[in-house]
């Protein structure tokens, strides 16, 4: 009997087809067949990475004929297979994926869902613009990162939506936006940025009024040098520096003589920024000493 099973077995083994060599897969789906670029998109989640790795790159290169079968089996996937397919869509542009990729962001359940953040951004679109505000407000720090670099990537087309709901949003997501807000640099968002200033999310505020880089946010940088909030402090005299504001120069030269050390080497940085003249601070022990080359 057990022999009879073990020649069952080999007999079951032996009809079983071999995998499918790469190359040869490669070759068929530029050649159009679909049934060869069906094995090369599920080749992406092979756990020999070299492998993984050409079957990306050869699904980037064949472009759009990929589409369809990535987002059929987008539903399916998880871990690292996930992410590669979502990346094969993210550089596609493949416009087709924005609302899949958005209902994961809202789902929150996938562990590695920054990379359909980082998607939504190479896709572009104003489809792209709402899921990428509400990941904004995600307990993952990685996935709010992404979020906030893809709507600086999509860069003006996402002011307006920005603008929109920045009031509604928490302190937390409030403060990506502004970021967001503040790289994108446009000149419509200083009435937000002026009035975010005062609230709860005031440094990040403070950063991004100096990025705009608009003369009309000298007077609330400047009176933020004397914030009783010493983070708030520095971040003016940072946002200073990015400004160019030479009216400031005589309440930075005051903040020389602040009692956070931090704050006075930025102080004498910013200066020399201004002024082009080297300028020295007061350290912990009381000795006059230059700033930190940042390019050091």
């Amino acid at each position: 009997m057990r022999i009879l099973l073990l020649l069952i077995a080999l007999l079951l083994l032996g009809c079983q087809r071999p995998p499918e060599d790469l190359d040869s897969l490669i070759q068929r789906s530029r050649a159009g067949e679909g049934r060869a670029l069906e094995l090369l998109v599920q080749r992406l989640g092979q756990e020999v990475s070299e492998q993984r790795d050409r079957a990306y790159k050869a699904l980037i290169e064949l472009g759009r004929p990929a589409v369809p079968l990535l987002l059929a089996r987008l539903p399916q996937l998880g871990g690292e297979e996930l992410e590669y397919c979502v990346a094969v869509l993210g550089n596609l542009r493949a416009e087709e994926a924005v609302a899949p990729l958005g209902a994961m962001l809202r789902g929150r359940t996938e562990p590695r869902r920054q990379i359909a953040a980082w998607a939504l951004g190479e896709i572009g679109g104003e489809g792209s613009v709402a899921p990428l505000i509400l990941a904004l407000e995600d307990e993952n720090e990685q996935v709010r990162r992404a979020a906030t670099r893809a709507l600086v990537k999509l860069n003006r087309s996402a002011v307006p939506r920005l603008l929109e709901t920045l009031p509604r949003l928490a302190p937390q997501g409030q403060g990506a936006a502004i970021r967001a807000l503040g790289d994108i640099g446009d000149g419509r968002a200083l009435e937000s940025l002026l009035a975010a200033a005062r609230g709860p999310v005031r440094g990040e505020a403070l950063l991004a009024l100096g990025k705009l880089k608009d003369s009309r946010a000298e007077a609330t940088l400047i009176a933020a040098l004397s914030d009783a909030d010493w983070n708030n402090r520095l971040h003016a005299v940072m946002a200073l520096g990015t400004a160019g504001s030479q009216k400031a120069v005589p309440s930075l030269e005051t903040s020389l003589n602040d009692e956070v050390e931090v704050v006075r080497e930025w102080s004498a940085r910013t200066l020399e920024i201004l002024t082009g003249k080297r300028h020295g601070y007061l350290n912990s022990r009381g000795e006059e000493t230059a700033p930190y080359s940042l390019y050091h």
